[in-house]
């Protein structure tokens, strides 16, 4: 016969429980790796000792008890145990005995001890919260919903019991049209793997209220197999909530709630107060027998026509005089009717808000606007006003004209500065802002683009707004159409400047070469010279160059009132078949850039400017046309000696010139029709290391 120990070893050896052997006298005599890991005693420490003496804990503990029973009963037997009361690991364990002695074979079960415990808490919650709960058999494939059971508190609150529920469909529980609106939200619960809140009208069983109810998908192996939910019957809360939105939410000053047919069912403090009466004096009669519509039978009848709409279902608001206890006054009154789910009227919240002062200030209001229109009208002055606690702004209507805004446009602070030229903006930016934080007001002369792409100067003012309790709650100030003033200031400056420079022409420019001629004149009669007659001519020639400058700045100094459109590109090219210079390039890159201007003084302008640069850049130099960055002008640059740092101011004056032969007029003629224009003109370095004229139209390019 064969040795069958070694085999039952390799068999025992494969068992992946912890397991061990003991004999009769609970010696070990088998310890396999997993009971080593399990226990922290090695093999080698205990096999040969005693059971308890290699496990300790068991002594004294549930499980010795287990093996030494069945060690004297011979019966096998499975228990569930803890090594001891402290331990939180469980264990299965199976016992069994022969006439050599015990087999122990143990696994852990912790993990399913956890989740038994968790069924059981969640069975015991089912069963016993206070809410109504429910479960509810998913089956996607087929779109079947299936109520699987119910607690006994979903059970006591609708009045259905588990067993009438359970595997039932819930069309063929709630109907066709409640089943199909629970249905959907069950459909979006699957769809979207979440919970789902909500709000449902159910008849259970044939009374119509509302439950808060809430469901969540039970995944089991990752599948969506139920849906438990929680409800909550709500019928209660919504009609008080019904009732204190019709009552306070939904009225003015004094409130009533109205039976349809009139009866008052309720009335605030406010309204009791003012009539000077108990609410038991009036609550239950018609409300236009009451003491506030005793009036008269006019205003008794016109209440009971706005019930009579009222109960239809349409809202009647007007102002009636009611009576009160220190006297009469008008009220703004309403009659607002509330409906069910169905539609059907069934409530009427009575408003109304006292509003004869206001009446009577309305009056005043409109007789200061009258007032201040007439004021406006005269004096073209316009305010505004700022209220820091809202960010809202208002206009008077001279201020919407010179805006040239329509009266129902509501301007906000960023628009109002947003109409100022891109150049003022961050003046009046930091002076709004110095307002609002310091009080300090300003008054500013400022540019502005009007709707339309008008310029327009104007003079705004801006003051603080202190409420009584010195607070700075916003700004006030005025605000002014000064652009005719501006333009006749901007004329007479010209005209000031113009009457400087032909005296200083008269007195300087144009004597010198007449002082030369005349002692010419005197050498001449004396030598009979041609060299003298010679300088006779040159200094004629010198003075009728200055007299035609002089005559072009004065005419083109003047205000220019009509322009058009001109396209640039056509007119450099016209100029340049006029100036001298063939071995001149010019290089225009204007495309079809066009420039509102009169064309006659934008043709001067452009001779004199290209004429500048053949003179200071030989004949060979090489001129560049083109728009500025923005569109807003153009820039005129050559490749010549350019205009040193130094004197880039001092080019423009009259007079002012760097070669012999040069009057000093050219680029004074330049800046007077820019002027003329409403134009600035600026000398820089050109990428070539020339002169670059910029003429900037000081606005936006034409369309």
């Amino acid at each position: 016969m064969t040795d069958a120990h070694p085999e039952y070893e390799r068999m025992i050896e494969r068992v992946s429980d912890a397991y061990c052997a003991v004999d009769s006298e609970w010696r070990v005599t088998y310890w396999n790796e997993r009971m080593e890991a399990w226990t922290g005693s090695r093999v080698a420490d205990v096999v040969g000792g005693v059971l308890w003496d290699a496990v300790p804990a068991l002594r004294g503990s549930p499980l010795e008890s287990h093996c030494r029973a069945v060690m004297e009963t011979h019966e096998s037997r499975s228990v569930e145990t803890q090594l001891c009361e402290s331990s939180d690991t469980w264990f299965e364990v199976t016992l069994y005995a022969d006439a050599d002695g015990l087999s122990i074979v143990a696994r852990e079960i912790t993990d399913r001890k956890g989740r038994e415990a968790d069924v059981l808490l969640a069975e015991t919650v089912f069963e016993n919260t206070q809410d109504a709960l429910f479960l509810i058999d998913v089956d996607e494939d087929g779109d079947e919903f299936r109520l699987e059971r119910v607690n006994p508190v979903y059970e006591s609150h609708t009045g259905l019991s588990n067993d009438e529920l359970s595997g039932r469909r819930l069309r063929d529980v709630f109907g066709d049209e409640q089943g199909s609106a629970i249905l959907e939200n069950y459909r979006k619960c699957v769809a979207r793997g979440e919970s789902l809140h909500y709000e449902e009208v159910l008849s259970v069983p044939h009374e119509r209220t509302y439950w808060e109810t809430q469901i969540a998908p039970v995944r089991i192996d990752g599948q969506i197999e139920k849906i438990v939910g929680a409800t909550r019957n709500i019928t209660d809360r919504k009609e008080r909530e019904r009732q204190y939105d019709a009552i306070f939410n939904q009225t003015y000053q004094f409130t009533g709630l109205l039976d349809p047919d009139g009866t008052l069912l309720e009335a605030n403090d406010s309204a009791l107060e003012f009539g000077g009466f108990d609410r038991e004096d009036v609550v239950g009669t018609p409300l236009w027998e009451s003491e506030w519509w005793q009036i008269g039978v006019d205003t008794q009848e016109s209440l009971k026509a706005a019930i009579e709409s009222a109960a239809d279902g349409e809202f009647v608001r007007y102002d009636e005089e009611v009576q009160g206890a220190d006297g009469t006054v008008i009220i703004d009154f309403s009659l607002r009717p509330v409906t069910d789910e169905r539609g059907d009227v069934v409530l009427l919240v009575a408003e109304g808000r006292n509003i004869t002062d206001h009446k009577r200030r309305a009056r005043e209001l409109e007789q200061k606007r009258e007032f201040l229109g007439q004021i406006q009208s005269v004096a073209a002055i316009g305010g505004w006003e700022v209220d820091f606690r809202t960010e809202t702004m208002r206009w008077t209507d001279e201020v919407y004209r010179i805006h040239n805004m329509p009266p129902e446009y509501e301007p906000t602070v960023e628009d109002g500065i947003g109409f100022y030229h891109p150049r003022d903006r961050a003046t009046i930016t930091d002076a709004f802002e110095r307002l609002r934080t310091t009080g300090d007001g300003y008054d500013l002369e400022l540019r502005l683009i009007a709707n339309g792409d008008e310029q327009r100067w104007v003079r705004t003012l801006g003051t603080p707004w202190y409420d009584d309790d010195g607070e700075l709650i916003g700004s006030r100030g005025a605000f002014q159409d000064i652009t005719e003033r501006k333009e006749r200031e901007r004329t007479l400056q010209r005209t000031n400047d113009r009457l400087e420079a032909f005296a200083s022409v008269v007195s300087h420019d144009l004597r010198n070469p007449l002082t030369v001629a005349q002692a010419a004149l005197e050498l001449a009669r004396e030598s009979g010279s041609a060299e003298d007659f010679d300088r006779i001519e040159t200094a004629h020639g010198r003075m009728n160059a200055l007299i035609d400058d002089l005559l072009t700045l004065a005419r083109d100094g003047q205000q220019v009132d009509e322009t058009r459109p001109v396209v640039l590109a056509d007119l450099v090219a016209s100029v340049r078949e006029t100036i001298p210079g063939d071995d001149a390039t010019i290089d225009v890159a204007l495309d079809d850039y066009r420039i509102e201007a009169d064309e006659a003084r934008l043709r001067q302008l452009l001779e004199n400017l290209l004429s500048n640069a053949l003179i200071h850049g030989g004949d060979d130099v090489t001129i560049r046309i083109g728009p500025l960055d923005d569109g807003a002008g153009f820039y005129v640059a050559d490749d010549g000696p350019g205009v040193p740092a130094a004197i880039r101011d001092a080019i423009f004056d009259q007079g002012f010139s760097t070669t012999s032969d040069g009057t000093g007029f050219g680029l004074a003629i330049v800046r007077g029709i820019a002027d003329a224009h409403g134009w600035t003109v600026d000398v820089t370095e050109s990428v070539d290391g020339g002169a670059r004229f910029e003429v900037n139209t000081g606005g936006y390019p034409p369309d």
